[in-house]
C-alpha cells in the first residue's frame, strides 16, 4: 500500500520532476482580460509572460473548486495500491485554494491529509518534494504529515521583483508607491511570513538585491547549516546562478530544487523576478532525505 501525495499549479514543479515522483497537480485559473486559462495546462508560463508584457488588461488568478479537488482524490484512491493522500497547498493566507482542497477532501470517502503550506511557488514545491520522496521510500502518511509540518515553520523564502510595474497593477502597492519607487531605482525584497507575503528589504538597484538576500538569510538560518535550496524565477536571468552560487558558499546544500515561478507568481512579481528558499534540516532529516529509493 501507498501514499499518493497532490499539490496545486502554484508549486511550480516541472513536469519531469512531477513525473518521476507520480506527483498529481489540480491547476488554478489564470484570467487575461476576459479569457481564462488552466495554470501550466492551456497557458505555459513562458506564454504567460510574453503575455503579461504586451497587455494592460487585468490579470486575475482563482483557485480550484473543491469538486476539482474530489476528482483527483478519487481517481487516486480508485488506483490499486493507493491507501491514503498528501495534500500539500499555497498558503491560506494567499489564496482559497486550501480550503478548496479540505473542502474536496470532505466529498471524499477516504484518508485524506491537506496540509497548509503557509508558503508560496517553490516554497510549497520544496515541501510536496519532500513528501512525494518520502511516500516514494515507503512513509506512511502519518509520517509524511508530521515530517512536512516540521519543515513548514524552518522554510525561509525571499524574493525580488525587478519592477514595481506588475505589483501595481495587482493592487499590492500604491501608483504613487511605483512611481517614487521607479524613480528611485528602488527594489523591494519580499518574504512569506506565517504564510503572508511581507517587504522584507528595500535596496536601490539590481546589483544590492544578492547580497541584501544573503545577509537576510544569514540572519534566520546559521551559517554552515544543512539545507534544502530552491531557487526560482519568473523569466531567465543570470541573477538565479549568482544567488545559488552565493548561498552554496555560505551552507551545505543536500539538494537543490530549480524551477521557473509560473503565472500566479509571474502576476504580480513580473518579468525577471528571481528568489530563494532555504529549508535548514537537522541530523535527522538529512538521513531521511539521503536514503536511497526503493
Amino acid at each position: 500500500m501507498s501514499v499518493a501525495i497532490v499539490t496545486d499549479s502554484t508549486a511550480d514543479l516541472d513536469q519531469a520532476l512531477l513525473t518521476q515522483y507520480q506527483i498529481a497537480t489540480v491547476p488554478l485559473s489564470v484570467a487575461i482580460g476576459e479569457t481564462y486559462y488552466l495554470d501550466r495546462i492551456e497557458l505555459t508560463p513562458t506564454q504567460f509572460m510574453d503575455q503579461l508584457t504586451h497587455t494592460r488588461e487585468p490579470v486575475r488568478t482563482a483557485a480550484p473548486a473543491p469538486g476539482a479537488f474530489a476528482t483527483v482524490y478519487r481517481e487516486l484512491l480508485d488506483r490499486d495500491g493507493v491507501d491514503a493522500i498528501v495534500s500539500i497547498h499555497l498558503s491560506g493566507g494567499l489564496s482559497f485554494t486550501v480550503r478548496a482542497a479540505q473542502a474536496g477532501a470532505r466529498l471524499v470517502n477516504g484518508d485524506i491529509a491537506v496540509i497548509d503550506s503557509q508558503n508560496a511557488s517553490v516554497g510549497c514545491g520544496l515541501l510536496v518534494w519532500w513528501a512525494a520522496r518520502r511516500a516514494k521510500r515507503g512513509a506512511t502518511q502519518e509520517q509524511i504529515v508530521r515530517e512536512v509540518k516540521a519543515l513548514v515553520p524552518k522554510i525561509q523564502l525571499l524574493f525580488a521583483p525587478v519592477t514595481l510595474e506588475y505589483l501595481a497593477r495587482g493592487g499590492r502597492i500604491g501608483q504613487a508607491a511605483r512611481l517614487i519607487g521607479t524613480m528611485l531605482d528602488m527594489k523591494p525584497i519580499l518574504e512569506v511570513d506565517h504564510g503572508i507575503i511581507k517587504a522584507a528589504k528595500k535596496v536601490r538597484g539590481v546589483r544590492h538585491i544578492i547580497p541584501a538576500m544573503i545577509q537576510l538569510f544569514g540572519e534566520r538560518i546559521v551559517e554552515g547549516s544543512d539545507c534544502l535550496l530552491a531557487v526560482a524565477s519568473t523569466t531567465p536571468v543570470p541573477e538565479l546562478d549568482q544567488l545559488s552560487q552565493a548561498l552554496s558558499q555560505n551552507y551545505h546544500i543536500v539538494d537543490e530544487l530549480r524551477e521557473e515561478a509560473g503565472p500566479v507568481i509571474g502576476a504580480h512579481a513580473g518579468p525577471g523576478a528571481f528568489g530563494a528558499i532555504l529549508c535548514p534540516l537537522d541530523a535527522t532529516e538529512v538521513v531521511q532525505w539521503n536514503q536511497d529509493d526503493r
